[in-house]
């Protein structure tokens, strides 16, 4: 074996090292924080005054998606990149049903938040026929389906998945042309057409609050309500920026690997190192893809008064309860 050979093995080695490596320190950090995080989140949407609020409901409809890729799909990943544990190749059938769902629940947060966006700017319009679009029943049929939506749309995937031998046993795609389709499908579904989404009704939602303030108002109870609204819609506008920005970066990080390993993969030839590479790149593009689903919660705290104040309201309110319940039974003893 020459010098050359035993210096490609050698940093083929060091890319697997690295890769698990990186899946058992970084996946392990997702499912403490990601838990933790989801589990608050859900508490404060669903505290009494949000829970019926429409925007929030979408955002509940993320953070319970989210909760499912922090709890399923990143103890997965880190048995098959962090452990060697693969359950993909146990069949075909398991490649291409798992490979499905991971890659369906990865796609509806993003999608969840984009119809977040699209409320505010339906609740913040002067037109009463678009805000009367934006309420919780119109919600309550939006969300099943969009989750019907993306079912159907990701439908073609499990087909085109293959559980390939070589250089190793791997659940993968089963041609290179469709590896190239999904990567430009991938980049239109999952970055492109919700953050344009996002980005496009966030933008008309501060048009229209500039133009409220134009409007006058009574002053009167009316108009105390009118401020609430408008102050939780800024905070809300708040939260869906953070969110946008967060997965928009984080998701076309990863299709552009994904779509620069398919033109490549056509246009020359690459040895083992080179594909070990790619392989490491992709990895490390899925976990990055990873971080806005499980990581939602510290992102709302961060950006919103109104998240803070609810989430520390919730843990005030159960002081009282622990007071009285003391109180009492101190009573019952005396």
């Amino acid at each position: 074996m020459s010098s050359s050979d035993t210096s490609m093995i050698n940093a083929i080695n060091g890319l697997e090292q690295s890769t698990v490596l990186f899946s058992q320190v970084y996946c392990i950090f997702l499912l403490i924080f990601g838990t933790v995080g989801h589990l608050l989140s859900i508490y404060v949407f669903t505290r009494p005054a949000l829970r019926y609020n429409p925007c929030i409901r979408y955002f509940l409809a993320s953070a319970i998606s989210g909760s499912i890729n922090v709890c399923i799909v990143v103890p997965i990943r880190m048995l098959q990149l962090g452990y060697g544990i693969d359950i993909f190749i146990y069949s075909l059938p398991v490649c291409q049903v798992l490979s499905y769902f991971l890659g369906w629940i990865r796609l509806v947060p993003v999608w969840f938040i984009s119809m977040a966006s699209i409320d505010r700017f339906l609740a913040s319009s002067s037109s009463a026929t678009l805000r009367g679009w934006s309420n919780i029943r119109i919600t309550y049929r939006m969300i099943p389906m969009i989750v019907l939506f993306i079912s159907l749309i990701y439908i073609h995937y499990p087909f085109n998945q293959a559980i390939l031998l070589s250089p190793q046993p791997s659940c993968t795609f089963a041609t290179s042309s469709y590896r190239a389709f999904f990567s430009i499908w991938n980049l239109i579904f999952w970055s492109w057409i919700p953050t344009i989404l996002m980005l496009v009704s966030g933008l008309l939602t501060i048009r229209n609050i500039h133009k409220s303030k134009n409007r006058t108002v009574p002053q009167n109870i009316q108009n105390n309500i009118h401020e609430n609204n408008k102050r939780m819609d800024r905070q809300l506008i708040r939260m869906l920026i953070i969110q946008c920005f967060v997965f928009s970066i984080t998701t076309t990080i990863l299709s552009i690997i994904q779509l620069y390993v398919s033109i490549t993969n056509n246009l020359i030839v690459k040895d083992n190192y080179v594909k070990a590479r790619d392989q490491f790149a992709v990895n490390i593009g899925n976990f990055i893809a990873l971080f806005g689903p499980c990581m939602s919660f510290y992102f709302f705290t961060l950006s919103s008064q109104l998240f803070r104040r609810h989430l520390v309201d919730g843990f005030r309110r159960q002081q009282p309860i622990q007071n009285t319940t003391n109180t009492n039974a101190q009573q019952r003893h005396i």
